[in-house]
Formats: C-alpha cells, sequence, structure tokens
C-alpha cells in the first residue's frame, strides 16, 4: 500500500472458465493452470521486492469540477486537494488541503474569521509538538494516546492568503511561514488570496500506516454565525456568491 492507493489506481481485470471436455478446452485448462502458476510467481517476488519499499509513483488527472465550500458557524471538512508534490525518493509529499472560501463581512460592518480548531487523521485528533506544525501525538474517542504518527506529518493552516499563517486553537505555537516557503514549487505568485486552506507535509511510512493523503479532517470555526449575516453575505458576495449589490439589498 502507498500514496497510490490514496489517489486512485484502479485496476480491472475479466476471466472465463473453460467447461467443456473438449481437447481444445483440456489445452486451455493446462495452458491457464501454467499462467496462473507464472503468476503465482511473479506475485511472490514482487511481494518480495515490495518488502524493500521505496516509497512511492503517482501520476494524477486535475479535476476539472472540484468546487470550494463557504463555511459558516462550525464545521468538519476534508477539504480539496488543490495542489501536490512528491519528492524525488517518492517518500515525502507535499499537499494543498483547500478547505473553505474566506466569507466577507457581516451586517454591522464587522468581517468575519475563520479559524482551525482541530484536525484527524485516519480517524485520530492530532496534537502537535513545540512548534505547532509537526505532528506529536494522536488520541482516540475514548482518550488513548499513539505516538505513531510523530514526525512524520506536518500541517501549516492559512487562512485568508499565502501570507495569512495561523495556529490551531489546541496549541500555544504554531505556524508563522509563508505557504510559498512551505512548499517547494510554489513562489510568491501562489498567493491564495481569500481561501482558507492547509499545506500537509507526509513522510510516507508504511509500518505506521502513513501512506494516504486523503484521511485528514479539519474543524474550522466561522465567526460568521447569525442567519442574517450568511443570507447577506451570500446574496452580496460576487466571488462565491449572487453578487447583489448592498445598495440593493434591504437590511432592517
Amino acid at each position: 500500500m502507498s500514496f497510490i492507493d490514496t489517489l486512485g489506481s484502479i485496476v480491472k481485470g475479466a476471466g472465463r472458465f473453460f467447461t467443456s471436455n473438449s481437447i481444445g478446452a483440456s489445452l486451455a485448462k493446462s495452458a491457464l493452470l501454467g499462467f496462473a502458476l507464472s503468476r503465482v510467481a511473479k506475485s511472490i517476488k514482487k511481494q518480495q521486492e515490495e518488502q524493500k519499499d521505496t516509497g512511492a509513483q503517482i501520476q494524477v488527472n486535475p479535476s476539472t469540477d472540484n468546487s470550494v465550500p463557504v463555511i459558516y458557524g462550525d464545521a468538519y471538512t476534508n477539504g480539496t486537494i488543490t495542489d501536490a508534490y512528491m519528492s524525488g525518493d517518492n517518500k515525502t509529499m507535499w499537499v494543498c488541503l483547500t478547505l473553505s472560501e474566506m466569507t466577507g463581512t457581516k451586517i454591522d460592518g464587522t468581517d468575519s474569521a475563520i479559524s482551525f480548531k482541530e484536525v484527524y487523521y485516519n480517524g485520530l485528533r492530532l496534537r502537535f509538538q513545540e512548534d505547532g506544525v509537526t505532528v506529536g501525538t494522536a488520541f482516540d474517542d475514548e482518550g488513548n494516546s499513539t505516538d505513531k504518527f510523530s514526525g512524520l506529518i506536518k500541517i501549516y493552516p492559512y487562512s485568508g492568503s499565502s501570507t495569512d499563517p495561523v495556529s490551531f486553537a489546541t496549541e500555544i505555537a504554531g505556524n508563522t511561514a509563508n505557504a510559498y516557503d512551505v512548499f517547494p514549487t510554489w513562489t510568491s505568485s501562489n498567493a491564495m488570496n481569500d481561501l482558507v486552506f492547509a499545506v500537509v507535509r507526509i513522510t510516507y511510512n508504511k509500518t505506521n500506516k502513513v501512506t494516504s493523503v486523503n484521511n485528514f479532517r479539519f474543524k474550522i470555526s466561522n465567526t460568521m454565525t447569525q442567519p442574517g449575516d450568511v443570507l447577506f453575505d451570500y446574496m452580496n458576495n460576487s466571488r462565491y456568491g449572487a453578487g447583489i449589490p448592498e445598495a440593493e439589498i434591504y437590511k432592517s
């Protein structure tokens, strides 16, 4: 198992049994038996080679129909992978998980704000080491802990743009780096304006089951919670909403 399983490698096969007693069918059965034994031998050899575990290679076609949600109040979201990069040795991957649009102002004119509350991996809640970005301990729902992800995952959250690093509410320290200084192929032109997102760095480790990028789940919180503010924001916003001019929206 490797990163390639998470990002979607689908193998389809088909076969047909020969049921007649003809000579042709017997020959076909013998050929199939020989083929099966050959495949078993190759499978054993492949398993032996995989034990060396040289990482994974990935080829992913971009999706043109992914969308970025707009989140109000508290919500859990997996996000959408909007960029990915694999190291030359196929052992380390960086992914950008885009979580939400950045919302606008409330009816009273104050800006809304979106913060990061918690993050989960494989269903376990993550806590961080002293730097606030490197995973240290993971907890299940009963409070049992494990350090199997320790040092293998780093998470850099952002709220607004690549130059707006934030920290998780559970941590004393946190992210202070610009996103384009974290993601290997980004430059300052990768602004990610008006987006809430996280850059995740994963070091492949089959033993500790750190092999996938789709198993993250974030709890984020938007200060915009009142129905009137939400409706006004969606009606007024020209980026993700209806784009109705504020002068045409009646506010009592």
